[in-house]
């Protein structure tokens, strides 16, 4: 009888808990976006859907799923949402003869299903090695592949990736990296994208050739400075920071980058066809320390206009700039803000969609599993004009152990991080008003598959 009793009991209580639980799914929450992360530990992509009302993450089904190459960096989102590109940077691999190559590098399409699934369509391979980053403009017509090294010129005319460092410099190799020898110039792969099918085709350059003893060829990529580290469109220009060709030693004979040759290679877009223009004679000396970063961002003004926003790791700065004729970058009145984490290592930059707060993702100085002072820092945005910064009230935000990324979600109430370190997405809400950032009300953190190295959200989730 007592069993009975506790039986009932036993029922009367889950049957609360149903009718709680159906209370709670009974708000007015839906999936808001899909979030994507990529990372090489296991060469994986991840989903997950977005919850409009709490800003917590499901995983998608399915997720997660191969990048289709190796070694993933970067996910980009086609404008529309449909399709995602992955750029697989490959796993360098030396041969007995010396020659470098990047195994298992390419730009893998995706396609985005209506629960965040994604089902691989093919793949493509940029024109240079060591591709680092990629991005489309803003109608989704063109994507952009930036490569460390364009590709060796062969005697019969032919284009190769693959190459050997040189001991000394030469018009093919003038770069000289921190091991002492000589490498190829950066360069941009630039395709059409078929905005029905999401593929890729190659865009030849026009305008710039090469001589060979069978005569000239056109070049299939646009060369840009030495050891480029990230590019950005702002308006009708493509701007490429370089962390330039020069290496000394310091008293301890360790090798040291030449600040003073760290530049930004514009070159001017045409809408219409593709094609880069070259804008300047020589690239645009920058005087930073270490560029880590460059990125493009509409300000809250009058115009609307647009900042070009350059991190220096080795100064802990944050430089603003506004793009004059022909691409030139001018420094603004108040341009040069210090990034006051105590994090450093300063690795990625996003403004809010309102145009009115600018966060950084510090990722750290260890690349440790313990790194306890990742951070964001956040700035309001003062005055656009000048470029004026100030803090935002609470920061720095601690998010993860060593950031990748950084981005807001669509419905722009909530600020993610991923983070390499941990293996974690950490979320916050973000406050319209201030801008400070607090942590999700229903659990911050979502564990990932392997260490994510970057992340991209998207708006369609149909």
């Amino acid at each position: 009888m007592k069993f009975r009793k506790f039986g009932q009991m036993v029922l009367a209580a889950v049957a609360t808990a149903v009718l709680v639980g159906g209370a709670v799914s009974c708000r007015n929450d839906y999936t808001t976006a899909f979030l994507f992360t990529v990372g090489s530990q296991y060469n994986q992509l991840a989903s997950y859907r977005v919850s409009y009302e709490t800003g917590g993450l499901t995983a998608a089904p399915g997720s997660p799923y191969g990048s289709g190459g190796t070694n993933p960096v970067r996910v980009l989102v086609l404008s529309g949402g449909r399709y995602i590109y992955v750029l697989n940077n490959g796993s360098a691999q030396t041969d007995s003869k010396g020659n470098l190559t990047y195994n298992g590098a390419n730009i893998s399409v995706f396609n985005v299903g209506g629960y965040g699934n994604l089902a691989f369509q093919t793949s493509y391979t940029s024109q240079g090695s060591n591709t680092t980053r990629i991005l489309t403009d803003s109608s989704g017509k063109y994507l952009f592949a930036l490569d460390t090294y364009v590709p060796v010129l062969n005697s019969n005319g032919t284009f190769s990736s693959t190459f050997v460092p040189q001991s000394s410099a030469s018009a093919s190799y003038p770069c000289q990296g921190p091991d002492g020898k000589f490498y190829p110039t950066g360069g941009i792969t630039v395709f059409s994208i078929d905005g029905n099918t999401g593929r890729l085709s190659i865009i030849t350059n026009q305008q710039q050739q090469a001589s060979t003893s069978n005569g000239s060829v056109q070049l299939t990529y646009f060369p840009v400075g030495c050891f480029p580290v990230d590019f950005t469109i702002s308006g009708n220009y493509v701007l490429t920071a370089d962390a330039g060709a020069s290496a000394a030693n310091d008293s301890t004979g360790k090798t040291v980058w030449s600040g003073d040759l760290q530049t930004v290679f514009p070159y001017q877009l045409n809408a219409a066809n593709g094609q880069l223009t070259l804008t300047q004679n020589a690239p645009l000396a920058m005087g930073t320390n270490k560029m880590t970063a460059i990125s493009t961002a509409k300000a809250s003004s009058p115009t609307g206009a647009s900042a070009v926003y350059v991190l220096d790791g080795g100064l802990n700065e944050i430089r603003s700039y506004t793009v004059g004729s022909n691409g030139i970058l001018q420094l603004q009145s108040s341009g040069v803000t210090q990034n006051n984490s105590t994090a450093s290592n300063p690795t990625a930059l996003i403004v809010d969609s309102q145009g009115k707060y600018l966060y950084v993702a510090n990722s750290g100085p260890t690349t440790g599993t313990v790194n306890p002072i990742s951070q964001i820092t956040g700035f309001n945005i003062v005055d656009a004009t000048s470029g004026a910064l100030s803090q935002i009230a609470g920061e720095p935000f601690g998010s993860g152990s060593g950031i990748s990324c950084i981005l807001e979600d669509t419905s722009n109430q909530y600020i993610y991080t991923a983070s390499f370190n941990d293996s974690q997405i950490t979320g916050r809400i973000l406050d319209p008003k201030s801008g400070s950032l607090t942590l999700l009300r229903r659990g911050s953190t979502f564990n990932t598959v392997g260490n994510p190295t970057w992340c991209a959200i998207s708006g369609r989730t149909s």
